[in-house]
Parts: structure tokens; C-alpha cells; sequence
């Protein structure tokens, strides 16, 4: 943090920037658990292994996302290692956890595969959500300041699904809070949202007020999801199917959902930059814009 700014989130928060549409679009991940401190940038800025870093940039490379996991006093023979797919229009959210007794073995995962949607042939099936609660605050202020207590909350909670996480995106958005396998975001969650989150994700809806997004969708798409949502109050997981994507141009697309019971609607939405520049992290150098969306029309297709 620059001495002397306001924190990122506060400010955010304060100026009313919406949340929905923020999710960082990855469709695939590694998360490795790394114990102990982590600098600015974790995969380079701590104990990580070498070996196991040259295969995390390749994947970076690859579009995978690669994060550090860890739990403060944890102590396992072998560090946890998980691989996600969250999924498609073709294929199912997918989620496996395994461990590497020596750590030059983490080479031999198909991280080509996985970038197309194939999962590497490691580990055992996980069933159960994995909530990632970013507590990186060598990275942004905001997510220590804020992290950290909904941590705490969160793994009361669901002790054995709950990891502290390395940066996951929207520092501004701090307390955020990744699901895996779907690839859900939410933000601005307090511990004392913490126990309704978890409630509502494993009865099988979003808590709409908190949701950034789902990652395997591009914004555009996340905006009319959210739209549609909002509308006609559909939190169910799986309430909308998406019939069709539709973009006109950097700023402007229309997209067809099915709901439910069987009809089609097609939202369009549109991107403008916030005519408003303000410093977007705790240590950016230079103010920026946030983007906002519009619903330009909703309609029965």
C-alpha cells in the first residue's frame, strides 16, 4: 500500500461500483499449498519450489490459473495439490485432490489437456465446494484487512473445505471468496455473511448480492446473467442455460438464456468506462477507470 491513500475497497465501496461482472475468466486451475509467507507475487515471492514453478508458468502460459493455497498450522506429510476444470456448455465442473511425494513429479500433470478441458489423469474426485478466501496482503492491504476475518469465519465453518488464498483478482472487491469447482466469485463478504454463503452455494444457490461472477463466462455475459437473474429472481445454480453469445463489439453483446421452464430470453448489455478515474489497488502507480454495464433490453426471445 502507498502510504497515505485510502484503502482500495473502501473507496470502491464508497464510490457504489456494482460487483457483478468482475470475475477473472479462467475455465481451468492448479492450486498448490505453499505454508508459510507470501510476497507481493506469491509463486516467485516464497518458499514454492522451483519445480513445481516452471510447470505453474507454463500453464500460466496456457491460460490455467495457478494459485497458492495454505492453512496456518497445518501439518500433512505431503503438500495438497488440486486441479479443476469448471466446466462448459459441453462438460461438467470437475475438481480432483492428490499430492506429490516428490516434487519433480508435479511435471508429469497434462497441462496441455487440461487447458482444453481435459482432466489429468491425478488424484481422487473432491465432491464437496472448495472456498478460497483471498488473504494475500502482500499483494493488497485490502485483502488481509478483510480476508483474514472472513477466513477465520469461513473455515469454523466448513473446516476441511476452506484455504487461504493468493491473489484471485478485485483487490477493491476484498473480502473475496473463489468456489471451485464452478468457478464462482463473490466479494465484499464479511464473516458475518460467511455462514449464509456457505448455506446458500450448498443448497444449491448464489447469494446474488455478494456474486462477481462465474469465471469459465467472459463480463459481457456475466453482466446479462446477473441481469436476468436479478429480474425474475433466479438464484438456482443451475437455472439458466445458455442458449447463445452474441457479440457485436468490445462493448456491446447479446445473449439467450433458457430458463427453467423452458423459455428463451435474450438480454443485451453494454460496457462503458466510469468517466471517473481513482486508484483501483492499493499499490497501483497510476488511477484508472472501472467499467460499468447496462441491461439495454431484456425480452422474451
Amino acid at each position: 500500500m502507498i502510504p497515505g491513500r485510502p484503502r482500495c475497497s473502501g473507496e470502491s465501496l464508497g464510490r457504489a461500483e456494482e460487483l457483478f461482472a468482475t470475475a477473472s475468466l479462467v475455465n481451468s486451475w492448479i492450486l498448490f499449498e505453499q505454508p508459510g509467507a507470501w510476497g507481493p507475487d506469491a509463486l516467485t515471492d516464497s518458499g514454492f519450489p522451483e519445480s513445481a514453478r516452471s510447470l505453474a508458468e507454463a500453464a500460466n502460459r496456457l491460460g490455467i490459473r495457478t494459485l497458492l493455497i495454505r492453512r496456518r498450522n497445518r501439518e500433512a506429510p505431503s503438500p495438497v495439490v488440486y486441479v479443476a476444470s469448471s466446466g462448459g456448455t459441453d462438460r461438467q465442473p470437475s475438481l480432483v485432490a492428490g499430492s506429490f511425494s516428490d516434487p519433480t513429479e508435479i511435471g508429469s500433470l497434462d497441462i496441455a489437456g487440461l487447458a482444453e478441458g481435459r482432466m489429468p489423469e491425478f488424484g481422487q474426485a473432491v465432491e464437496d465446494p472448495v472456498y478460497l478466501v483471498c488473504t494475500h496482503g502482500r499483494h493488497d492491504i485490502c485483502c488481509a484487512d478483510n480476508g483474514r476475518p472472513l477466513y477465520r469465519a469461513m473455515s469454523q465453518l466448513r473446516p476441511d473445505q476452506t484455504w487461504e488464498v493468493s491473489h484471485i483478482g478485485g483487490d477493491r472487491f476484498a473480502g473475496n471468496v473463489l468456489v471451485l469447482p464452478r468457478g464462482d466469485y463473490f466479494g465484499r463478504v464479511d464473516a458475518e455473511d460467511a455462514a449464509n454463503l456457505v448455506a446458500e452455494y450448498e443448497a444449491g444457490r448464489l447469494d446474488l448480492s455478494h456474486h462477481r461472477g462465474r469465471s469459465i463466462h467472459p463480463r459481457l455475459l456475466q453482466a446479462a446473467e446477473h441481469f436476468l437473474r436479478e429480474s425474475m429472481g433466479l438464484t438456482g445454480l443451475d437455472d439458466l442455460t445458455l442458449v447463445e453469445y452474441r457479440r457485436f463489439s468490445h462493448d456491446q453483446a447479446e445473449v439467450v438464456f433458457r430458463v427453467p421452464e423452458g423459455m428463451d430470453y435474450q438480454v443485451q448489455v453494454g460496457a462503458r468506462e466510469l468517466p471517473e478515474s481513482d486508484y483501483l489497488t492499493c499499490r497501483a502507480e497510476e488511477p484508472g477507470r472501472g467499467i460499468a454495464y447496462d441491461r439495454l433490453s431484456l425480452t422474451q426471445a
